[in-house]
């Protein structure tokens, strides 16, 4: 079959019928007439080229093939209740998985805080952070595998179209020396007096990396 044989519609009126014992308490239970509850049932039967109930005693009884259908109908339609309450509560932030990027140095100070706040808000949104370089990261969003990333580097210029980039906070950078070092007493440091200096510092791909090089 290169269709489904029944709708979901078709498989709430046989629900009902069964639990009614009748065409016209069931029609009546869905506030529908009872010729649209029985053509549905004809369609259905023609669907599915088999007969779903037996038509002499007064109560509507299921054949053995209505007792079928009827059993994976009712799975069919928890399911589809399970679904409609699942995308609910994700709307509500209630459930899901919410996957998050990060460069390595936002990953590192930044997010545990901010997903800290996140988890005490919404404790039922699992949060899975994923720490790369500013450039994998963003490849990561374009490619669908996280859902949003806050990174402490430029995009990639390839990638700035493709992506929906709004600014979060500024970052600086600061010199921090003991008080008898000798730059310590100079009023001002000079971009020469850096390059004497030996730094341990992140790869180079890193954005710290790559503004220490172009100082």
């Amino acid at each position: 079959m290169s269709d489904l044989p029944f709708t979901l519609d078709q498989l709430r009126i046989l629900k009902a019928i069964a639990a009614e014992g009748s065409f016209k308490r069931a029609a009546d239970s869905l506030y529908v007439s009872q010729p649209a509850v029985s053509l549905q049932v004809q369609n259905l039967e023609r669907q599915l080229d088999v007969p779903l109930f037996d038509r002499g005693g007064r109560r509507a009884q299921l054949t053995e093939a209505g007792h079928l259908l009827l059993s994976y109908g009712d799975r069919i339609l928890a399911l589809c209740q399970e679904t409609c309450r699942a995308i609910e509560d994700l709307q509500n932030l209630q459930g899901g998985t919410l996957i998050i990027g990060a460069s390595q140095t936002t990953g590192t100070y930044l997010m545990p805080k901010l997903i800290g706040l996140f988890r005490h808000q919404y404790p039922d949104v699992a949060v899975q952070l994923h720490v790369h370089s500013t450039r994998r990261t963003c490849w990561s969003i374009v490619n669908g595998q996280v859902d949003l990333a806050i990174i402490g580097g430029e995009v990639p210029l390839e990638l700035q179209t493709s992506l929906d980039i709004e600014p979060y906070a500024e970052d600086e950078l600061a010199l921090v020396l003991p008080i008898f070092h000798p730059l310590a007493q100079k009023e001002t440091v000079q971009r020469e007096d850096l390059y004497r200096l030996n730094f341990i510092t992140l790869d180079a791909q890193s954005t710290i990396r790559k503004v220490i090089d172009q100082i």
